[in-house]
């Protein structure tokens, strides 16, 4: 139940938001610095007198963003307004952020297909215009769109991008944020070490930002984090100092939601007791709107009802918890449902229930884990690649030191038989000592490791220079990486090496790798 960093628009600086999002059984809703109840009434009365300009596509833009936590269909309407109103003007940072609150509202009313498309198209507008501060934003926003779907490579590669493009450009949330999001990953590979590393970064940046809602979502990612490794005392500590911080802005919402947060790691710490205390408080502090929330909490809560021998009113509230996301896209939040449905019936001795819901846990499970089961084989195939290009690369190596040995053997031998049919004692000296030059000079050759390539050279006489990014991966392909290494090195990912690679090879007329060092060393 982590959550997730998705960074907000904040174009015309009328307001700054961070949405934080739970994961893997809930989402959060988004930390608002305004009441959206104030704020609706007055946006209203100001589309009533305003004109069709610049300023009425922000105005729709922030009905849109204000909308989200009260009416989703709201939501969707006057994005699309600022969305058609924004073309008609050609404004394009109108367009950009408007399609993005127009995919905020896609993704929560779970429409991921749409959102994603609103996120791509906003991205190529951001690309166009080289803004590279909203490219970073959407970049994580991508990331996070793909997670929901359990597609964890794309959305990955969607945070190393953001995450380079961020240092490239000195953005410090995006960086924190790229962290964040990364670490949602590691933790669910019970990768708990990695996760702990890179929440300890975002949580560095935020702290040295004075970014108050980034230090509350590091310290529960952190407190859910010690609870899975069952430190107590740890974890109290970090949901603690985040219930502060969350007193201290007096967001009763918010606080809500991290007392389920708290709850759920006393449920996995088995403090049941303490559990319930949290669970109920933060349920009955929840907004409406706060959908998942209160499917996490409905579930914690009927196990725990459950295991106190309240049978019925646990089952209650784990069939409205089941009811409210069997129809949801959110594989994660559907798989943890059916776990606790499954186990909820063996407890209550109903095998045949519970076969049924471990069927379908499982099922949920195999989807969510094919394309992990199809990310390491890629890996191991990139080994075995790299493997094999690295024999190839020897056997060249050798062959070229075969050749350069039999060239040695027979220059030495011409030039004795040279000096000795001369006969003449000084002309002798002389050729003995060219040939000995001539023989360090081969020797320097066959044990001189290979010098870099010249790439202002190998420009020189390309039609079409290679770019400083193609040079660099180039350089990585000559020590025998392969693509997976090279995205992870560039902090890229590999679709984008792969397709450096293929304008290299189009620009140096390279059949394949080797072609191509082989190529630009002999230039």
């Amino acid at each position: 139940m982590e959550r997730i960093d998705l960074s907000k628009n904040n174009e015309n600086q009328k307001f700054f938001v961070l949405r934080f999002i739970l994961l893997p059984c809930f989402i959060l809703v988004t930390i608002l610095e305004l009441s959206a109840q104030n704020e609706i009434p007055q946006l209203l009365e100001d589309l009533k007198k305003s004109k069709r300009d610049t300023q009425t596509v922000w105005i729709y833009r922030d009905l849109a963003f204000y909308y989200l936590d009260e009416n989703l269909d709201s939501s969707l309407h006057f994005s699309e307004l600022g969305l058609k109103l924004s073309r008609e003007l050609d404004f394009s940072s109108g367009t950009i952020w408007t399609l993005y609150q127009k995919a905020l509202a896609e993704e929560f009313l779970d429409r991921f297909d749409a959102s994603v498309s609103s996120l791509e198209e906003a991205y190529q507008i951001s690309t166009d215009k080289l803004d590279s501060l909203s490219m970073a934003k959407l970049l994580n926003a991508l990331g996070v769109t793909h997670y929901y779907q359990s597609r964890l490579q794309e959305a990955i590669g969607y945070y190393q991008e953001a995450f380079n493009l961020s240092e490239n450009i000195h953005y410090k949330e995006g960086i924190s944020q790229s962290l964040n999001n990364l670490g949602v990953i590691h933790r669910q590979r019970r990768n708990f070490k990695k996760a702990l590393e890179v929440y300890g970064r975002s949580l560095e940046i935020k702290i040295a930002e004075r970014d108050t809602t980034g230090i509350i979502n590091s310290r529960y990612n952190l407190g859910l984090l010690h609870s899975y490794t069952a430190d107590y005392e740890k974890s109290l500590y970090e949901f603690s100092e985040a219930e502060k911080l969350i007193q201290h802005i007096k967001k009763e919402h918010n606080l809500a939601e991290v007392k389920i947060g708290q709850g759920v790691a006393f449920y996995n710490l088995e403090k049941y007791e303490d559990a319930k205390q949290f669970l109920t408080e933060g349920l009955k502090k929840l907004k409406h709107s706060s959908i998942f929330e209160k499917i996490s909490a409905l579930t914690y809560l009927g196990m725990i009802e459950l295991r106190m021998e309240s049978p019925e009113t646990g089952m209650q509230k784990l069939l409205e918890a089941y009811d409210m996301v069997k129809d949801s896209e959110r594989l994660e939040l559907q798989r943890q449902v059916n776990k606790e449905m499954a186990i909820a019936y063996e407890i209550l001795n109903e095998p045949l229930q519970s076969v049924v819901y471990w069927k379908a846990y499982n099922n949920i499970n195999d989807s969510i884990n094919n394309e992990q089961r199809h990310w390491a084989i890629e890996e191991m195939q990139a080994r075995f690649e790299a493997i094999e290009k690295d024999k190839i690369i020897q056997m060249q190596h050798l062959q070229l030191t075969k050749e350069k040995s039999q060239k040695s053997r027979f220059t030495i031998f011409f030039s004795l038989i040279v000096l000795f049919s001369l006969g003449g004692l000084i002309y002798f000296f002389k050729l003995k000592k060219k040939s000995a030059k001539e023989s360090v000079l081969v020797n320097e050759e066959i044990t001189s490791p290979e010098l870099n390539l010249d790439f202002e050279k190998i420009n020189r006489k390309l039609l079409s220079p290679l770019t400083n990014r193609e040079s660099e991966i180039v350089k990585l392909v000559e020590e025998g990486l392969t693509n997976h290494e090279i995205a992870t090195r560039l902090f890229v990912s590999e679709n984008t090496v792969k397709t450096h690679l293929k304008n290299v090879f189009s620009k140096t007329n390279a059949l394949n790798r080797t072609d191509l060092i082989h190529k630009l060393r002999s230039y």
